[in-house]
């Protein structure tokens, strides 16, 4: 790995500062900068510096998920994202701001949650206990706890057949898709502690089930928050439950736009009743734009990552056999939101992938090469 592509993975600090600096600058709109930095600045950088096909070497893949450098960058999201949530919702209680400029802020700090999302996602494909901990405490802070249940244990064991609540299907919109996977990757993580709870003869309805441990959670980070500014403020605060609440929704529905995105239209080949091929990296969209990439922890290198779940984000890998998207995920989530549009060039792309007809021994081969 270039030291400039290591260095550049700091660029993911950029939305979390311009959040901050919009409370120092005066004008209304300032406070939607964070928003339009992600939709419209990066996908002209991207556009600017271009795509990164690079794998790392065979030479320097355990020195690089050693590095402690790339652990610390995840970690520390973490810790800044609760700052940056703490320090704008108190700042949002003063009654100093107006309300298009609150909204600006929601949505700034949705933008960020949702890289948060990101960040647990990351973590939470980890073994350590401490890289756990960070993953769920973060994913309460925007009501999405159950999250790391149903991707773990139900989404990358089902991805890309119809048993996927989280795996979109070919001409179905993302509006659509919202509501199939809001409420089927709930359903999904609450059968999964059951099944769990219940071989360990424990109540489905107990604080041992993680679902409710997610949502008891979320529920005493906002009364806790809303209380402390309340009594600072010496009145009501509602406002710290409409931006705690916003925020989550905003985080919620922009990882579901990615999920959307990612896997669209494929499905896995059913070798039996019921039973499919091995996930690979056939079954994922992937995005090799160079710096969305960076601030995502190569998420966009989403196939990799879904035939080897636990492999650290520094080291996923790029296979020119899996299905590419046009752009990078900030122009692809506003794309999927114009359905029309979104249909006129994702469907002609997922044909043109399938008939090449890449089978699963062919990209076994090519992976045992980069392995």
């Amino acid at each position: 790995m270039s030291i400039q592509k290591k260095i550049g993975f700091l660029g993911a600090y950029s939305i979390p500062f311009f959040i901050l600096l919009s409370f120092y600058l005066e004008g209304t709109y300032w406070a939607f900068m964070p928003v339009v930095y992600t939709y419209f600045f990066v996908p002209i950088i991207d556009e600017i510096i271009g795509k990164d096909a690079q794998n790392v070497q065979k030479k320097e893949f355990e020195g690089l998920i050693k590095d402690k450098y790339f652990d610390f960058l995840v970690y520390s999201h973490v810790w800044i994202h609760f700052f940056v949530l703490i320090f704008v919702t108190f700042q949002i209680s003063s009654n100093q701001f107006s309300n298009i400029q609150i909204l600006g802020f929601v949505l700034s700090q949705g933008v960020y949650a949702s890289s948060i999302i990101n960040v647990s996602h990351e973590l939470g494909h980890r073994n350590h206990p401490l890289a756990i901990i960070h993953a769920r405490v973060a994913l309460m802070s925007v009501c999405y706890h159950h999250f790391i249940i149903e991707h773990n244990r139900g989404h990358h064991v089902h991805v890309a057949t119809p048993n996927d609540p989280a795996t979109s299907k070919k001409g179905q919109t993302v509006f659509e898709f919202w509501i199939q996977t809001l409420i089927g990757s709930f359903k999904s993580a609450w059968n999964i502690e059951k099944r769990l709870l219940q071989k360990k003869e424990i109540k489905t309805w107990s604080l041992k089930n993680e679902v409710i441990q997610g949502i008891l959670g979320s529920c005493a980070m906002a009364i806790l928050m809303f209380s402390l500014i309340s009594l600072y403020r010496n009145e009501l605060s509602w406002i710290v439950l409409i931006h705690f609440f916003g925020q989550s929704i905003v985080a919620i529905l922009s990882l579901e736009c990615v999920n959307y995105i990612e896997h669209y239209g494929i499905v896995r080949n059913e070798i039996s009743e019921g039973k499919y091929e091995k996930v690979n990296p056939l079954h994922s969209w992937n995005a090799n734009h160079f710096y969305s990439n960076l601030l995502l922890f190569h998420l966009q290198r989403h196939s990799d990552h879904h035939a080897y779940a636990s492999r650290p984000y520094q080291v996923l890998r790029h296979f020119d056999e899996s299905p590419q998207l046009p752009f990078g995920y900030p122009v692809m989530i506003i794309m999927s939101l114009f359905p029309p549009l979104w249909f006129k060039i994702m469907n002609p792309k997922l044909e043109e992938w399938k008939s090449k007809a890449i089978d699963s021994e062919q990209i076994k081969n090519i992976v045992r090469q980069f392995a």
